[in-house]
């Protein structure tokens, strides 16, 4: 594989194009005078997506909010893709909180023409198991086709980034002249003032950290280690490539599926994976961009070299397939590695701030845990900082409830990575894992679907949102079918015993299987059950069906998430 040496802002060729489509210009004021910080409620650190999205909603929430740039937003790697319940997360702040244009951030059709072009529409999400040596076979692939009108999307971030920015400011958001990254963090509970690399400050009486993992306001968390390594401890290899080969052309999807570069691919083999994301419209030859994230278990698959290039090297040089796929690929954004890449904090509220997002948590960008997370934790974070702007109370307690929900959160996608990996062992394994995730994935959308209309069905209620504020279990903080938790909990359960070599990969596979089957919330329609039938394909047919079998047989909590009102089967209702 060749490499040449650009950066990451180099490889970002279309961020003016995507600026010039957004509704709003820069609202940058002039600088205070010299010695002076101008003083705002509150400070956002870390002006990437969830970064911004935060502080239009707080400027259209009335905040007096200012959004300043960290060191580590333009280099850090970040997950491009969504599912059908990061969607539905999108959608709900949009609603929620009045900023419609973030909606368009889960439907990829509402997006701009350029954003359109820059990034990409998802159509499925598939899985192919790969074997050390060898070809992958047949019938070891697996394929989920995303309904049409969903429209998923993957994210050129750059591009994207830019433009929630510029949103953010449309809606009233400050931003200092110039964009300069903040260097320190000084004063305390109401009186902070945030130092900039071009020598001037502005002040803040509450602070959002979300920069990265040397959060400046983590070192304000006490004398012990501010964050920690999680369970599932991988190292992480990321990069931008041109000319990634179509996987099509060496692996055939199959009767039933569609090109693999039409979504989200995962190349799974045992300790690992890698996820191919590829933008834009064109995506075969030399000039096609395809982001490439790769989770390795570093006990099976050590660092080969201190280079992140030639450890990819070596991997893929053991699975035929993928030799032949990266054989001509080339990196417009460098590699970047991390051992190991994941990490959780052990506290987040603070006197007078808060620590969230990527300050609190990195996780694999898998099965987009990545961007669901920035999301999920926005939509509780503007919950929580609008009430206590409106009473005036900053203290540490008032947010305690927002560390518990993010500390679930993280104890949730650990949970789930870790037993991603696992499955990784056996084919069989992975092919029963994939299809619990799709299925608490699914539900998830439809029930947050379901909490949202009825909470928007009864706006003369003050506590219209308070269903939206109680955390379920297995990731879930929305009323969801308990069915659902048990399904997650029960497999994560099996995947321990695997793990811990009390129970062989094929058992752990059958008894999943099994539960699929007899699972009286399942569709019967959907045939998760069955290992043989490995293509998920929607269509208007199966709808109708689904809806009967819905009004006829299902539980009722799963019946109000299945029927027209409450769900995209059979329209694109909102």
């Amino acid at each position: 594989m060749n490499t040449t040496g650009r950066s990451w802002a180099e490889g970002a060729e279309s961020v003016g194009a995507a600026e010039s489509a957004l509704p709003f210009e820069p609202a940058d004021g002039p600088p205070p005078p010299p010695g002076h910080a101008a003083r705002h409620t509150v400070a956002v650190l870390g002006a990437h997506l969830g970064g911004s999205m935060l502080a239009a909603i707080l400027a259209r929430a009335g905040i007096d909010v200012v959004l300043v740039d960290s060191p580590h937003d333009a280099g850090t790697p970040a997950g491009e893709t969504t599912v059908p319940y990061t969607a539905e997360v999108f959608e709900l702040l949009a609603r929620r909180y009045e900023i419609p244009e973030l909606s368009a951030l889960g439907h990829f059709g509402q997006l701009p023409e350029e954003l359109r072009k820059t990034s990409g529409v998802k159509r499925s999400i598939g899985f192919v198991y790969a074997r050390p040596g060898k070809r992958v076979r047949p019938h070891q692939v697996v394929q989920f086709n995303v309904p049409g009108e969903h429209g998923e999307s993957h994210l050129y971030r750059p591009d994207i980034e830019a433009w929630v920015h510029r949103l953010a400011v449309g809606y009233g958001s400050k931003v200092p002249q110039g964009r300069p990254t903040f260097t320190e963090v000084r004063g305390e509970a109401g009186e902070f003032t945030i130092e900039l690399a071009d020598g001037s400050a502005v002040g803040a009486t509450f602070v959002v950290d979300m920069s990265g993992p040397d959060a400046p306001m983590l070192k304000r968390l006490g004398t012990g280690p501010a964050l920690r390594p999680l369970r599932h401890s991988s190292r992480v290899l990321t990069a931008h490539l041109r000319g990634v080969r179509p996987l099509e052309q060496r692996v055939d999807p199959g009767t039933g599926g569609t090109p693999w570069t039409g979504g989200t691919t995962q190349v799974v083999f045992p300790g690992g994976w890698i996820q191919l994301v590829p933008f834009g419209d064109q995506r075969s030859g030399e000039a096609s961009l395809t982001s490439v994230a790769v989770s390795l278990d570093a006990k099976l698959w050590p660092q080969r070299s201190a280079s992140a290039e030639d450890d990819f090297d070596h991997l893929i040089r053991q699975f035929p397939d993928l030799e032949w796929q990266f054989e001509q690929a080339t990196a417009v954004r460098p590699w970047a590695s991390g051992e190991p890449w994941q990490y959780g904090a052990n506290t987040t509220a603070g006197k007078g701030f808060i620590v969230l997002d990527r300050s609190a948590v990195r996780c694999d960008f898998t099965l987009s845990r990545d961007v669901t997370l920035t999301a999920e934790l926005v939509h509780e974070a503007a919950a929580h900082i609008i009430a206590a702007a409106l009473d005036g109370d900053w203290s540490t307690e008032r947010f305690r409830a927002l560390e518990t929900f993010q500390a679930s959160l993280i104890e949730h996608g650990d949970r789930l990575l870790r037993s991603a990996l696992t499955a990784t062992t056996d084919f069989r394994l992975w092919n029963a894992f994939c299809r619990v995730w799709l299925l608490h994935s699914m539900f998830a959308a439809l029930s947050l679907k379901r909490a949202r209309n009825d909470a928007l069905a009864s706006s003369g209620r003050p506590d219209r949102w308070r269903e939206l504020e109680h955390y379920r279990g297995a990731g879930m903080w929305f009323p969801v079918y308990p069915g659902f938790v048990a399904l997650f909990d029960d497999m994560e359960r099996l995947l321990r015993q695997v793990a811990d070599n009390r129970l062989a990969p094929g058992g752990a596979a059958e008894r999943i299987f099994g539960q699929l089957r007899n699972a009286c919330f399942i569709p019967p329609l959907f045939a998760f059950g069955d290992p043989t039938d490995r293509y998920y394909n929607f269509t208007p047919l199966k709808r109708i069906k689904v809806l009967l079998w819905a009004k006829r047989r299902a539980p009722y909590m799963v019946q109000r998430v299945l029927t027209p009102g409450a769900t995209v089967l059979p329209s694109v209702e909102r």
